[in-house]
């Protein structure tokens, strides 16, 4: 999906703790981490305070200055010193927020960039000379730019694996190859699209040993399959967030694609099926699932605050641990943006916020983490 954007001004919505009333889960460890998608990186990052005050656990900061070639604002593009120096992370660990470099779309961009009149046979999954060069490049500027994000307190890397340039209709890509299709011959551990996987995973462990890295949106073509294996087999700790876990409720409100469960399965159930789609995926707990309640650019609701608590309830409490998930806001997500939605009747800002309060670990009892 499309990058959200965000807007700073006065806020105007406090959130309250959740009273005695509200229902609570059924032990204080079911709570869910809850990542956002975006985050303030205006200096101070002023909002840092109210994401923590909301729930939100950790914030996917961009567009940051990466590795990778980028599509977000080359030109604006910040660095971990930058942030640094402008309190922006500091504000962030005041408040008990995590925050994760995030780079964007890769490698989509970065295969729609490189291709070539002159040669058009050569590709991002070949082993040309030139493309040997180019993942070359990209491993280089990891180990020189990613130990300033271990060192500035980043909790880990998000890469946006999205097709947003490539694709033209055949996701097989017999007849227009793309990002992710067309190169059946580099599928498996002996093709290119594990080997440059490898590649970038050894390169990131060489700098950060360990490091998490979530891979969105996590559709499932065997290329893309492959390309995670590689990183994960590299010596990173991956995670996927998927978007197939999106939707939520009956079908009575909202846009088609979001109005409902995914193929009529809960969280816990979608999240059970990216596991066969990635089977080095051994546990839900490799799994962020991306929830769509609100589209903020619409000011509609996707679904309503009873399904967002359902999708909730899900990921905290039907596997053997909760599940951690991410909100895509479409959209600026503000104090002010919360109130500006045309809720549907017998909603309110807040019955949303409660349910995002009520499984957020950012409430959970210390002594239970």
């Amino acid at each position: 999906m499309r990058f959200a954007l965000f807007a700073i001004g006065t806020i105007l919505l406090v959130a309250t703790p959740a009273s005695p009333d509200e229902p609570q889960p059924p032990a204080a460890q079911r709570r869910v981490d809850v990542h956002l998608f975006g985050g303030d990186l205006t200096p101070g990052a002023p909002l840092a305070s109210w994401y923590h005050s909301i729930g939100i656990t950790d914030v996917w900061l961009y567009p940051l200055r990466g590795a990778f070639p980028q599509d977000q604002h080359p030109d604006s593009q910040q660095t971990a010193e930058q942030l640094g120096r402008d309190g922006t992370l500091n504000n962030y660990r005041t408040n008990a927020v995590r925050y994760w470099w995030f780079e964007r779309p890769v490698p989509d961009y970065f295969y729609a960039t490189t291709k070539r009149a002159d040669a058009p046979q050569a590709n991002l999954w070949d082993s040309s000379r030139d493309t040997d060069q180019l993942w070359a490049d990209v491993c280089r500027r990891i180990r020189e730019i990613y130990p300033t994000a271990r060192r500035a307190g980043f909790t880990g890397f998000v890469f946006d694996n999205e097709s947003y340039y490539s694709y033209q209709g055949d996701e097989s890509g017999r007849n227009k190859p793309w990002v992710w299709g067309g190169h059946d011959s580099q599928y498996g551990t002996s093709g290119n699209y594990y080997r440059r996987g490898l590649q970038v995973g050894q390169a990131i462990h060489d700098v950060w040993p360990d490091a998490k890295v979530i891979m969105v949106y996590a559709h499932g073509y065997p290329g893309e399959r492959w390309w995670y294996q590689g990183v994960k087999d590299g010596g990173t700790q991956l995670l996927l967030g998927p978007e197939h876990t999106y939707g939520a409720g009956p079908g009575d409100f909202g846009t088609a694609y979001y109005q409902v469960w995914w193929n009529g399965q809960r969280t816990k159930q979608t999240c059970d099926w990216k596991q066969t789609q990635f089977p080095f995926i051994t546990s839900n707990r490799q799994i962020l699932a991306g929830l769509f309640p609100i589209d903020f650019g619409s000011r509609k609701p996707n679904y309503r605050a009873r399904d967002f608590r359902e999708q909730l309830l899900s990921a905290a409490t039907e596997d053997t641990a909760p599940i951690g998930v991410w909100l895509w806001p479409q959209g600026p997500f503000t104090p002010q943006s919360w109130l500006s939605v045309q809720y549907a009747d017998g909603d309110t800002a807040e019955t949303y916020l409660q349910a995002l309060r009520q499984f957020s670990s950012a409430f959970a009892d210390p002594k239970a983490r």
